[in-house]
Order: C-alpha cells, then sequence, then structure tokens
C-alpha cells in the first residue's frame, strides 16, 4: 500500500509543500495564494510582453514565458508572507528531555531528531524569515524535575511551543500548567492513554500513537501465540499502567496475576518469585531500561527463560545489550512490540538520509517521531503567523491534517492524539544487539 507508486508521488508532493511553507510563512502562504497567483500573473504578462516586444513579439515568447514564471514565483512568496511584525525576529522551541535518569540513553539520541528538524529550517531559511532557537532543558526522567524544567522554558526563556517531555509520567506533570499558561506541548514519546482522559481537548498533542493501540498490540500479540494464562508486569506509573489495563480489556480472564512494580527498587525478585509461582505461559511486560537490565538477569537467573515475555518497547534498544544475563534473556525469551513508521514511506527514506548525512548512522525509535513533531511545531507556528500559543493549538490541529513526515500521516484526532499507529513485532537475534524483524501491523 504504502509502496504504490501514487503514495510516492503524494508524500514528496507534500513534503515540497512543506518546505516552501516553513520558508514563506504557512498562515501568510496559504491566505496570499490567490493575490500571489495575480500578481505573478500581472507582472509574468507585462515582462513577457516587454521581453517580446511589440515588433518582436512571437520571437520573445520563450524569454518572456521564463521572466513571467520567475517574477511570478517571487511575487507569490513575496504575497505569501505573513502581514505585519507579526512575528519575532527570532522564534524559540523549547525541549524537554530525558539526558540524564531512567531513560537517559534514550533521550540522547532522541534529542537528535529535534536538533535536525531545527538545523534543516533554518537552512531553508526559518519560519517566514525567523530564525529557530532550540532551548533544550533534561527532565533527568522525574516528574518534579520537568515540572521546574518546563516552568523555566516557559517564564525564563519565553516558549510558546515545548517538544517533550518523554515519558508519560513527566507529560501528567506538566500538563494542568501547560493548559493554565496556553503552552504548545508535543510529545514524541508519552504514551499513557491517562494524558487523554486527564487533558482531554487541551494543548497537549503526541506524535505517537496511545498506549490504548500499543496495549492491545501486545495483547493481540499473545492471542495469536495461544496463550491462556498470562500474567502482566508492569511499571507502576501511568505508562505501565495505561498498557496494562488495555492488555486487560482484550484478554480478560486469561489474565491470571498483575503486578505492578516500582522501578528504584533495582530488585524484584519478589515479583518474579510470584510469577514463577502462577505457573503462567507468558508476561506482558512494561519497563524501562535500567530496571529492565536487572529484571531479565534476575529472570535468568530464576529460570524464567522457560516461558515467552512479550515487551513494550520501553526495553527496546541499544543500552539493553550492556548487561550480558539480561542480553541472554532476551535472545531466550522476549518479543515485543515498537511504534515505527509505515513501511515504504519516500517521507522516511528521506529523513533517514539526511539523518545519516548529518549524525553518521541511521536513525532509532523515536528520532523520527521528535522530528516529526519539531517540524509541525513550526508549521503550526508559520501558519498561525503569530507567536501565541492559543493561536498555535489552533493552528496545530490544522495544518496537522496536510503532514505526512517521517512517520507518515500525523493528523491529530480532537485530544491531539494520533489517529493510528503502526506497531513492529521484533525479538532478539543475537547478544549483539541485533535485532530481528518478525512482523507489522496497524492499530486499530
Amino acid at each position: 500500500m504504502n509502496s504504490s507508486a501514487t503514495t510516492k508521488t503524494t508524500a514528496v508532493l507534500v513534503a515540497l509543500i512543506i518546505v516552501v511553507a516553513v520558508v514563506a510563512g504557512v498562515g501568510g502562504y496559504f491566505a496570499g495564494q490567490s493575490a500571489g497567483y495575480d500578481a505573478g500573473y500581472k507582472a509574468g504578462y507585462d515582462k513577457g510582453v516587454m521581453a517580446g516586444g511589440a515588433k518582436a513579439y512571437e520571437k520573445g515568447k520563450s524569454e518572456g514565458y521564463k521572466a513571467g514564471y520567475e517574477t511570478g514565483y517571487k511575487e507569490g512568496l513575496k504575497a505569501g508572507k505573513p502581514k505585519g511584525p507579526t512575528l519575532p525576529d527570532k522564534i524559540k522551541i523549547g525541549s524537554l528531555m530525558c539526558l540524564s535518569g531512567f531513560l537517559g540513553p534514550m533521550g540522547q539520541k532522541i534529542k537528535l531528531g529535534v536538533e535536525l528538524a531545527v538545523k534543516e529550517i533554518n537552512r531553508k531559511g526559518g519560519i517566514a524569515g525567523r530564525p529557530v532557537e532550540l532551548i533544550v532543558e533534561d527532565t533527568a526522567t522525574d516528574p518534579k524535575t520537568a515540572l521546574e524544567a518546563f516552568k523555566k522554558l516557559v517564564e525564563v526563556d519565553g516558549c510558546k511551543v515545548v517538544i517533550g517531555p518523554m515519558a508519560s509520567p513527566e507529560v501528567m506533570a506538566i500538563g494542568k500548567y501547560a493548559n493554565e499558561r496556553k503552552v504548545v506541548v508535543i510529545s514524541p514519546t508519552a504514551t499513557s492513554p491517562k494524558i487523554t482522559t486527564e487533558f482531554p481537548d487541551d494543548y497537549i498533542f503526541r506524535t505517537v500513537g496511545s498506549d490504548a493501540l500499543q496495549g492491545k498490540a501486545l495483547a493481540d500479540t499473545a492471542l495469536k501465540k495461544g496463550f491462556t494464562k498470562i500474567a502482566t508486569l508492569v511499571l507502576n506509573n501511568p505508562y505501565g499502567i495505561g498498557i496494562e489495563e488495555k492488555a486487560k480489556e482484550v484478554l480478560g480472564d486469561k489474565i491470571v496475576l498483575s503486578i505492578r512494580y516500582d522501578p528504584t527498587k533495582m530488585d524484584f525478585r519478589t515479583e518474579l518469585s510470584q510469577i514463577k509461582d502462577a505457573g503462567v505461559e507468558a508476561v506482558i511486560y512494561v519497563g524501562w531500561y535500567e530496571d529492565g537490565q536487572v529484571m531479565f538477569r534476575q529472570a535468568l537467573e530464576m529460570g524464567l527463560d522457560n516461558i515467552q515475555w512479550i515487551a513494550a518497547e520501553g526495553v527496546y534498544g541499544e543500552p539493553m545489550f550492556k548487561v550480558a544475563d539480561a542480553a541472554e534473556f532476551m535472545k531466550r525469551a522476549v518479543i515485543g512490540t515498537r511504534p515505527i513508521a509505515p513501511t515504504g514511506l519516500i517521507t522516511y527514506k528521506l529523513f533517514a538520509e539526511s539523518f545519516k548525512k548529518e549524525y553518521g548512522k541511521a536513525p532509532t525509535m523515536y528520532q523520527d517521531t521528535a522530528y516529526d513533531a519539531t517540524m509541525l511545531a513550526a508549521l503550526a507556528i508559520a501558519y498561525a503567523g503569530q507567536y501565541d500559543g492559543a493561536k498555535i493549538k489552533d493552528a496545530l490541529q490544522y495544518v496537522s491534517q496536510y503532514y505526512i513526515g517521517a512517520t507518515g500521516h500525523k493528523m491529530f484526532d480532537k485530544n491531539g492524539d494520533q489517529l493510528t499507529q503502526f506497531y513492529e513485532i521484533w525479538k532478539v537475534e543475537k547478544v549483539d544487539g541485533k535485532y530481528k524483524f518478525v512482523g507489522i501491523g496497524r492499530w486499530p
């Protein structure tokens, strides 16, 4: 489907439109289309006649057409620019990333997706000719730190748009303040369904699917394998609980044991003993890197590699292979899901090529959603024509309808959530960090 010529052509055209829109100013560009056409036509016609000359009109048609086209294009861009000094000379975009703490290794990588988008925007002339200034703050994978960092971006730096935070508990911590201050928040990674239920129709947006979708993907994977006696073992936070609740909806009485754990304990033998005693066939697991390393090492020690573990994306990635026993356990017992872009997208290919050119390596998980979040922020600012949170929020809802980015069509629903999400099913092939592609699906 996504590899068809029609889809590729559409994606390319949308990508080109976006580049022009960011440079010229989306708001003025749309508003000035008609005026730009009229001005270009008249100027092109006049120049065409003048270039051709009254006596040599036929001979000068080609030169006249060229002059008319070039003039029309320039006049069209000029007419398309926002009228008046409605945007600041420098446009600030804030970013909250987990650069330390449990998700520090992931955050250091995801930040590159945001930075790449800003670099590309500025290389193309900024937003309506104004350069973008990116201001990044570390949340340390801690909700309290995230709120303080967010307040700094808003009150000290004056940011009206922020990319991040990464973790769902962090988004939950800043949600009320973001709404009060009318600051647009676009998270590329926070997936808890509770973000939707506690902050409906608000300033919180996401370029990744809600875990209402991933919970179903994990549960469907368990069902396809025929498991009838399943345990859930999840982080005791909005991320883990959100996935667990959706999995329970799908699996019903096939869930015989539910455990929510504190990741800071870093000793999970009690929880693992409960799983062993329950005699389950499979475990739906939601964790992060540091606690996941300990969980899998201890699970291997206790012989729990004889049952199937089905993990969410929090334990997908290179950091899991730093602990040999954890890597060995993953190879023996773990499969999982992770959000990905639809296969065959030319827009993802263009992003991946740009990323590799900039950083010398291929992009990894969530760098693409971070890139799309930043591009959408720039488009919304340009379309709004003002650096005003309320206007940017309304513009973001609109421009998302027409944006096809690295991860596909990013249209938001009324709550700022993605309408659909693709998930890859993965397994570990070798303990040196090689993953094997198992399957792909779209939910819902």
